[in-house]
């Protein structure tokens, strides 16, 4: 949170400088479909023999949002984002997984944790493809930093802890993204819409790609 919070306060302090270079500062909604790690360690139960699944599969949608500053040239203009966005796990994604192994027992199964934090913070290039008098697109790309951490996931067999996944430690990892976007002119604001794809950079994999959208406003 610390990390999202300086973000904001680097946006905030420079946009009275902002103002005067022909910018501006806006706010946005993010939704992503994260993966991450490989959560496919085996959990071991009393009644014998191992569980072993993909526990990736079991998180949805993330969202989020955040705060941008725009600094505008006649074609190119840059944009400096700080972001922060929860995915929780699909308890009935949960519990699909352990029927494979529970079976019709998995109704006295209790999975609690496995919250996902990540904030990221990065600068992107815009350049205007079809320049319109209202509606611009555009396409856009750029590198930064994610930080992302992952709590415990504790699971509970009729009261009784039956496997643990420890927690990940928070890693900030360099990223890229690449994408396209539209602007909506409305008199003073802009509204805008990106679809990106986000490159982080993690060990020992090359990078995990992560479809992105954002919806925003911009002053």
């Amino acid at each position: 949170m610390k990390y999202f919070v300086l973000c904001c306060a680097l946006l905030i302090a420079f946009s009275p400088f902002a103002q005067a270079q022909s910018a501006g500062f806006g706010v946005q909604g993010d939704v992503i479909n994260f993966t991450i790690g490989n959560f496919s360690n085996p959990i071991n139960v009393s009644t014998g023999g191992d569980f072993t699944g993909d526990l990736k599969s079991i998180y949805g949608l993330g969202v989020g949002g955040g705060v941008h500053l725009d600094l505008k040239l006649p074609i190119l203009s840059f944009r400096v984002s700080a972001d922060y966005i929860a995915l929780s796990p699909d308890r009935d994604k949960y519990m699909t997984l352990l029927k494979n192994y529970f079976g019709s027992a998995a109704s006295a199964v209790t999975i609690d944790g496995g919250r996902i934090d990540i904030y990221s913070a990065s600068v992107n290039l815009k350049l205007q493809v079809v320049p319109l008098p209202v509606v611009s697109i555009y396409a856009t790309g750029g590198v930064g930093l994610v930080r992302v951490s992952v709590s415990e996931i504790k699971v509970t067999f009729n009261g009784l802890t039956a496997a643990k996944f420890p927690a990940v430690e928070p890693q900030t990892k360099p990223a890229a993204n690449a994408g396209a976007g539209v602007d909506i002119s409305l008199g003073g604001l802009t509204l805008f819409g990106e679809l990106k794809v986000d490159f982080i950079f993690t060990d020992p994999k090359t990078s995990t790609a992560i479809p992105f959208a954002t919806v925003g406003l911009t002053f």
